[in-house]
């Protein structure tokens, strides 16, 4: 793929959008694009931290295993968000696993080279920085939810947590009636810790009451504004 084609690609991530049009397709240049099926691993725990991704299309499982094999997801990165970043920057070991949720593209670059792209951008580096404390900030809301939120309302804000991460980068406005959700109950239970038979009976829940539509692999978001009153 020519860097004019990358370049495009990764125009509207949010955090290169800021910069000027030389820096993104001196970035580009150093890319090259790859497509992830659903379900493959992009990389695995303790894996060298030596490529970061920037997710073009579709979204990204961050997970982790513990020694029983009982797995978390612990974010799930959409369109225009980074992976791999921490990695990236303090040169250890990758601390989670990623994998395609669905399929998905993203820009991979090298670390030598995004490090040295980087230490010429004083402007991205503050972008990068902005993008890791918005992790952060996601992180401290998950916490808090887990301590104080009971399973229904943490489904619902998960389920709009999701439908937000799908979306293209490009979209605007709120979330449209009928927007459908690529994810499974399983899925969703690892990302609450908690079975898929439990996700099941709340998510049937929340289908009687007309604000979901549930189908194979996918859920269907029908009245958004009533599953964010009640989130």
């Amino acid at each position: 793929m020519a860097t004019n084609e990358r370049e495009g690609l990764i125009r509207d991530v949010p955090l290169l959008a800021r910069l000027p049009e030389e820096d993104v397709r001196a970035l580009a240049s150093h890319g090259r694009v790859r497509t992830y099926m659903a379900g493959a691993v992009i990389f695995q725990e303790g894996d060298p931290g030596d490529s970061l991704y920037i997710v073009v299309q579709g979204s990204v499982r961050i997970v982790l295993v513990s020694a029983k094999g009982e797995e978390a997801t612990v974010a799930v990165l959409g369109p225009g968000e980074c992976v791999g970043d921490l990695a990236l920057l303090d040169g250890k070991p990758r601390s989670a696993s990623a994998i395609a949720a669905e399929e998905t593209r993203a820009l991979v670059v090298m670390r030598e080279a995004f490090t040295s792209w980087l230490s010429q951008r004083p402007a991205a580096a503050f972008a990068l920085l902005e993008t890791l404390s918005l992790r952060v900030r996601r992180t401290d809301e998950a916490l808090t939810d887990f301590a104080f939120l009971d399973l229904a309302h943490r489904l619902a804000k998960r389920l709009l947590d999701v439908a937000n991460t799908q979306r293209d980068v490009r979209e605007t406005g709120g979330l449209q009636p009928g927007t459908r959700i690529r994810t499974t109950q399983a899925e969703l239970g690892s990302m609450l810790g908690v079975s898929r038979e439990s996700v099941n009976k709340q998510l049937n829940m929340f289908a009687r009451e007309g604000w979901i539509r549930l189908g194979r692999g996918s859920v269907t978001v029908v009245d958004p504004e009533a599953l964010r009153r009640f989130a």
